[in-house]
Order: structure tokens, then C-alpha cells, then sequence
């Protein structure tokens, strides 16, 4: 369905039936309630209920017992009923929402309560995203007889499991994604149990407090993201992480407490894009040469005691380093959108650009050229 103005009535389009449909995309549909018709549908192997204001699932769902995904997400679904067990050819199971906010707030990620005995769709490839802070961790025990996960999703997750969800990612050798979020913001993920990581990961995100930096992450040669935010490390973790083979893309926000990153010679390879934000005691980042040789994307937000700022009028600084780049900006939130500034622009001893609004561009013009 393609921007439907009223509600989907299946049966009014096509009255002589639907029995032998497969796919079924009612993405953005106006619907707020489950739509009945579909129970006939007994071959549906793929349905989206994405962007709905359908509140909840009915037990009728276990007739779809050729079902392989079911796409709830940016729905208002919060829980599923016990009938979603039969579901035995169940390959992805996405119930999920955002609360879109400038900069990502710690409670913008919505998740649902899964079902105890979850560990019997021993079919499921992803499943994002459960709360993790029910039934005292049994749930997390279930999740590894999951084995042919290759995406796993969890929010609300408390330190005292960090254990058994070790457990069970160990089983989980076919894994490629994996995000985590803690309850709270300052509730530490606990992953330090985890002696053999699954060897396939290829993304990574951990939100949430780290009381270090888990000493596996470095053997993830296949890693290729890696994102980390509120993880108040009072070590650099760049350390670690530099010499990942793969490391294509590195967001860090909150990371770390520390003074001074050091970008070390030979290190970060293969990484394209660099993201750096909120190290608020950060004071000088270093970049030795043959560091990062790939990046084409780095940015730099939210660091207020960063002391030195380029400026391509003033003399003995340092944008000689960044003057043989085409285009190179900075950028201001301003009244729920991103104001974005051209470094050329800057005027010599001046801090932000009041009287050049012709030099003003919007975030959607930026978004192409870092495309």
C-alpha cells in the first residue's frame, strides 16, 4: 500500500480474496487497529504493520503458521500475545520505536516485553528489540537457544544479567549485530563475562555505562561499526580499538573522560567515518601522521573545551591542516534544525557567523555532499 489517505479494506479492493498472497506491506497505512482479513491469510510469509498506530497483536496471529517476518516497527505494539509461539518459521521479529530528538536522548528507544519461553522460535535471525529487565534474567537465558540469530536487540538491560546474557551470546556464534541498552543512563553494561565473542560480529553498540572497555572488542576482526555513547571511560579507548582490521565506522559519545585522544600512527586503517561527541574535559586530540589514512568523513561535536579553533584568516594556526580539503563546515542546532556554516565564511576573530546569513545552509543541502 502506497500513501493510503483511509483505512486499508482489503476485502473492498480485492473482493475475490487474497488466499494465496505472501507479502503483505501496510507501511505507514492509516490503521490503528490489527486488520482482521489477514487470518485467511494462510501462505503470508512476510507482513508490515511499520509506522501503524496498531496498538496490539491479536491471539489470532498463531494462524499464520507460515509467517517468516513480522515488521511492527515504529508501531505502538508493546507486547505480543503467547500465540506468537506457534510460529515456528518465524525468521525476523522487529517490534520497536524512536522518539526522534536532536541528539539521541537515553529513553528515545522503545522496545517490547518478550515472551518467556521465546527460546522455542529456535528459527529467529532478528529479533530487536526485548526488554531485557523482566523475569530476573530468565529471558536472557532463553535467548541462547536462539541459535541462528544474526541480530540481536536489547533495551532496559540491568548489570546484575550481564552474566547470563554472557552466557548466552557465547551460543550465539552466527551473530552479526548486536546493541545493547542499559535501564539508566549511568547503569553499567556488564559484558566483562563474555570469554569467546561470537567471531562473525560485525556492529556493535553499547549504550550505556562501562565500568571499562570489554577486553574482547579487540579480537572482533570482523567488526566494521562500532558505536559506544555514555560509556564514561577514564582510559582512551582508542588504544584498543586502532588496530581492528575492519573498522570502517567509530562513533564515540560520552566515552571518555580523559583530556587528550591520540590517533597513533598506523592505527584505524580502514576507517572511513569518525564521529566524536560530548567529551566534555576533552582538551586536545592528536593525530599522528599515518593515522586514519581512509577517513572522508570526521565529525567533531559538542567538545567545549577543545581550545583551538581553525580559522582561514589568522595567521600561524593550524588550517594549513585542513586547507587543501574542498569543503569543510561547522555547525550550529538552532530552533529544532542544524544550521550549517562553510569554515570559509569565518571571519577573522569571530566565533559564529551573525551578520553572513547568506552563508547559512541547512542540514539536507549538507547531507549530499557528505554522501
Amino acid at each position: 500500500m502506497f500513501r493510503v489517505a483511509e483505512k486499508p479494506l482489503l476485502q473492498k479492493y480485492f473482493p475475490g480474496g487474497f488466499r494465496l498472497l505472501n507479502v503483505l506491506d501496510l507501511q505507514n497505512a492509516p490503521l490503528n487497529v490489527f486488520p482482521v482479513e489477514v487470518v485467511n491469510l494462510f501462505f503470508l510469509k512476510y507482513l508490515s504493520l511499520k509506522g501503524t498506530k496498531v496498538k496490539t497483536i491479536p491471539r489470532f496471529i498463531g494462524k499464520l503458521q507460515n509467517l517468516e517476518t513480522l515488521d511492527l516497527k515504529h508501531s505502538l505494539v508493546t507486547e505480543l500475545p503467547v500465540e506468537i509461539l506457534k510460529l515456528q518459521h518465524l525468521r525476523h521479529l522487529l517490534v520497536y520505536r524512536y522518539e526522534f530528538v536532536p541528539y539521541g536522548d537515553f529513553h528515545s528507544k522503545y522496545g517490547f516485553k518478550v515472551l518467556a519461553k521465546i527460546g522455542v522460535l529456535t528459527s529467529l535471525q532478528k529479533l530487536c528489540f526485548i526488554k531485557a529487565n523482566e523475569d530476573g534474567g530468565a529471558i536472557l537465558r532463553e535467548l541462547g537457544k536462539l541459535v541462528q540469530l544474526r541480530r540481536l536487540g536489547i533495551v532496559q538491560m540491568r548489570k546484575q544479567d550481564g552474566k547470563t546474557l554472557c552466557s548466552s551470546i557465547e551460543k550465539l556464534t552466527k551473530l552479526c549485530t548486536l546493541s545493547i541498552t542499559s535501564r539508566e543512563e549511568d547503569e553499567i553494561i556488564d559484558l566483562q563475562h563474555l570469554s569467546s565473542p561470537p567471531l562473525l560480529l560485525q556492529r556493535l553498540y553499547l549504550r550505556g555505562r562501562l565500568e571499562t572497555l570489554p577486553h574482547w572488542i579487540p579480537s572482533l576482526h570482523s567488526l566494521v561499526r562500532l558505536y559506544l555513547k555514555w560509556s564514561r571511560l577514564k582510559d582512551d579507548p582508542l588504544v584498543f580499538l586502532q588496530y581492528l582490521p575492519n573498522l570502517v565506522h567509530l562513533e564515540l559519545s560520552q566515552v571518555f573522560e580523559g583530556d587528550t585522544l591520540c590517533f597513533e600512527a598506523g592505527g584505524f586503517k580502514k576507517l572511513k567515518h569518525l564521529g566524536i561527541d560530548e567529551f566534555e574535559k576533552l582538551r586536545c586530540i592528536e593525530v599522528q601522521v599515518g593515522a586514519m589514512p581512509s577517513v572522508k568523513k570526521l565529525s567533531i561535536q559538542r567538545c567545549k573545551s577543545l581550545e583551538k579553533t581553525l580559522r582561514p584568516h589568522e595567521k600561524d594556526n593550524d588550517y594549513w591542516k585542513v586547507a587543501h580539503i574542498p569543503e569543510v563546515y561547522f555547525t550550529y542546532w538552532k530552533e529544532c534544525g542544524w544550521e550549517v556554516y562553510p569554515l570559509e565564511g569565518l571571519s577573522e576573530g569571530e566565533n559564529f557567523p551573525h551578520d553572513q546569513p547568506s552563508s547559512v545552509m541547512k542540514s539536507h543541502e549538507l547531507e549530499t555532499r557528505w554522501k
